[in-house]
């Protein structure tokens, strides 16, 4: 049998490791978190198994060791990172907690315990196998950076909430009768608070020497400790150890029978799954904490290792072994961040970490499950007021230092709503508040990438100069706006109230035409289509075209699906990009304008003269200029190509575009009679970046830089003037093109 590459490559380097320099590091470091592990997994079984299960607490206990074994030898093979250490986890169990304790109610008093029992296995079995069949497939698809776009302040309150649950957890593993807020009255008198008040008193204890002492033995130092001063105390009290667990200060531990996984499946069919299928809430909870988890805890590892860490691989290993775990009913486990970095700063960032946490978790589980119940029950609520503290302290006292005010006030919304009624609810009403929060949010960026007048952007086409000189008169009259991004009922609304208020505005003069660009665009939502039917009423109604460009075929289909075709409906017009639909604007200005524009002149002499204020008589010109008659689609230039020829063009028009690698065409510019093209060439000759093509027939002048040479010789007045007449047609045409580019930035 042929094992996988990537599981060959991580075997090679387990054997490579496998040297005395890294075996004493890797196996002291194995024992201290195999400790770790199996006292935090025992304190989730205490969480979570409670009356009327309680009996089964013990089994619940080998349950998480169990877990803990997968999820630990999973990492070893699949992980990306050598020293990922994973075991159930911390933000589920509180989760799983609740879930059982629906089950519990849903199935009522009269069930048998251990039908309950065996229901609560079954669910956290689902829970598991739910998490790790999405961890899997996200990862195998490569589509890890979903789990990014979890709104940050709906994590931060899903981890607040969690910390909470943590908090009442304890108080409920030290007196299962009061954990919530409707005893409360009773939950500060002496003889109950002497109950959890241990627990307490640790976890705070833990929570504040850790945060002090950053040191990788500190919290199993304290932990050792504490139980070591517990039996002392016991010893020097007079108190057996049976005596103490009858008063339930130790775990209550079954050892008549060696623990077999496996016989989960055989009890499957004994489950209340009536009552599981309620809990679909509770496993939807359980399967995004297990996608935050994974997400919060690689990325804060890569950047204490300094280390790039493959999400997308990580997600798969935390899919198989919960897939396997989830054969022998263990809870939902992930990557751990806290024991991961703690294998680092021993000094063991190695594979051999995580296998012989695994063996030495195994060993207890096989011969050991009686040392299991030496664990002291202040010991195993302290780690979970401790987790709980840690969640509370980093999202509702550090948060207000670091979070925006929106942001760290929805953490605290979603914080009480867990409190008062529940982790699902404030789930839900965190992602609703969120969701509001964004759609405010993004209407209140524009959509309008850049807003212009025709004054200041012009096509591309090139016109006589009283032509130029009135569609800059006229040029408020068109009003331009480039979108971009997605428009929805909130940014279509404001566009629609822009457009209102440019009608309105008396101080300019009264608007004809509105182009909407819709190149940059990537969708539009229904909602939207209502903003722009009401758009196309408010154009027909004020008398103004609505011009739209470059629109996608997806959305004209929308339009046209919504009744809103281009070719039917009165005032809406569209065209394939911006630059014909603006064309079109201003040839619709100089038709309705005709009346008030000078006749162009038939004669290229004529159309100079009235053009340009020449300080001499230009007659003489047309000796060095070449008169050609221009055929449609005639090519006066072509791209590529050296010469140093200019066009006056006379009557007609033609073209400039550019040839693309694809072999399609961009049009650069299009001129008119009374204008000129090929200036550049005739001063500098280098290849021509562009072809010049002739649109209709007409009559071009031509003029050679030989010609021009001879000019200078025989008529340098001429060739004087001339020269002045180029430059102020460019320095025409570049006063254009600023007055575009200043737009952009205003």
């Amino acid at each position: 049998m042929t094992l996988p590459a990537s599981v060959s490559l991580r075997l090679k380097a387990i054997r490579h490791e496998l040297q005395p320099r890294h075996l004493f590091p890797a196996f002291f470091a194995g024992i201290v978190i195999a400790l770790m592990t199996v006292t935090i997994a025992v304190s989730f079984a205490a969480l979570i198994f409670v009356r009327p299960i309680n009996d089964w607490m013990s089994y619940g206990s080998e349950l998480m060791v169990f877990t803990a074994i997968v999820a630990g030898l999973g990492m070893v093979f699949f992980s990306s990172f050598p020293g990922m250490i994973a075991i159930p986890e911390d933000r589920v169990a509180p989760i799983l907690a609740l879930m059982a304790a629906l089950i519990i109610h849903t199935m009522g008093a009269s069930a048998p315990p251990q039908d309950v029992a065996m229901t609560v296995l079954a669910a956290i079995a689902l829970s598991s196998l739910l998490a790790g069949l999405t961890c899997y497939l996200l990862g195998q698809f490569h589509l890890g950076n979903i789990v990014r776009f979890f709104p940050h302040p709906v994590i931060g309150g899903f981890l607040a909430g969690t910390g909470w649950l943590l908090v009442i957890g304890s108080c409920h593993v030290m007196n299962e009768k009061y954990s919530s807020l409707d005893n409360m009255g009773d939950f500060f008198s002496w003889d109950v608070m002497l109950t959890w008040m241990p627990a307490a008193i640790f976890g705070v204890l833990l929570y504040s020497v850790s945060r002090r002492i950053k040191h990788y033995l500190t919290l199993p130092f304290l932990i050792v400790l504490a139980m070591i001063g517990f039996f002392i105390w016991l010893y020097f009290g007079g108190i057996s150890v049976m005596a103490a667990r009858e008063k339930g200060w130790l775990l209550e531990v079954d050892t008549s029978e060696t623990f077999r996984p496996l016989q989960m499946v055989s009890w499957l069919g004994h489950a209340n799954w009536g009552a599981i299928l309620l809990q679909s809430g509770s496993m939807v909870a359980i399967l995004l904490t297990v996608l935050i988890s994974i997400l919060l805890n690689t990325t804060a590892l890569e950047l204490a290792v300094d280390r790039d860490i493959d999400l997308n691989q990580e997600l798969r290993a935390a899919g198989l072994t919960n897939l396997a775990g989830s054969l022998g009913g263990g809870m939902a486990s992930c990557q751990s961040l806290s024991l991961s970095k703690l294998a680092a700063e021993m000094g063991a960032p190695s594979r051999l970490v995580g296998l012989f946490s695994a063996i030495i978790c195994a060993l207890i589980l096989w011969f050991g499950t009686g040392l299991l119940g030496c664990i002291p029950r202040f010991v195993l609520g302290g780690i979970l007021m401790f987790h709980g503290i840690e969640f509370l302290v980093e999202w509702v006292w550090d948060a207000f230092f670091e979070l925006a005010t929106e942001d760290y006030l929805l953490v605290q919304v979603i914080l009480i709503i867990v409190t008062l009624f529940g982790y699902l609810e404030g789930v839900g009403a965190g992602i609703l508040i969120a969701t509001v929060f964004f759609v405010v949010k993004y209407s209140s960026i524009t959509i309008v990438k850049a807003a212009f007048s025709g004054v200041n952007c012009h096509s591309t086409v090139d016109r006589w100069p009283p032509q130029k000189e009135l569609l800059r008169t006229h040029g408020e009259e068109i009003h331009i706006l480039r979108l971009a991004g997605y428009i929805f009922f909130g940014s279509a609304n404001n566009l629609l109230n822009r457009i209102f208020q440019r009608y309105h505005d008396s101080k300019l003069p009264q608007l004809r035409y509105v182009i909407l660009d819709f190149q940059h665009v990537s969708g539009m939502d229904a909602s939207a289509l209502v903003s722009m039917r009401k758009l196309i009423r408010l154009a027909i109604r004020e008398d103004f075209t609505l011009v739209v460009t470059s629109m996608s075929e997806e959305l004209a289909h929308h339009f046209e699906h919504d009744g809103m075709g281009f070719y039917e409906v009165p005032n809406l017009r569209a065209f394939p990009d911006f630059d014909h639909g603006l064309e079109w604007c201003e040839d619709q200005i100089l038709e309705d304008e005709s009346a008030r524009l000078q006749k162009l002149p038939d004669s290229l002499q004529q159309i100079l003269n009235n053009a340009y204020s020449w300080p001499i008589d230009i007659t003489p010109l047309f000796r060095y200029l070449e008169r050609i008659e221009m055929a449609k689609d005639q090519q006066l230039m072509k791209q590529g190509d050296i010469d140093s020829d200019l066009y006056f063009i006379e009557s007609g028009r033609v073209q400039v575009h550019v040839e693309l690698d694809n072999g399609r065409q961009m049009r650069v510019r299009t001129l008119h009679a009374g204008t000129v093209v090929g200036e550049i060439g005739l001063f500098v000759q280098r290849q021509r970046t562009a072809s010049v093509m002739a649109e209709e027939e007409g009559v071009a002048y031509r003029l050679t830089s030989a010609q021009l040479k001879k000019m200078e010789i025989e008529e340098p007045s001429l060739a004087l003037a001339f020269t002045h007449y180029i430059i102020w047609t460019m320095a025409d045409r570049l006063s254009a093109q600023n007055l575009t580019i200043q737009a952009l930035f205003d």
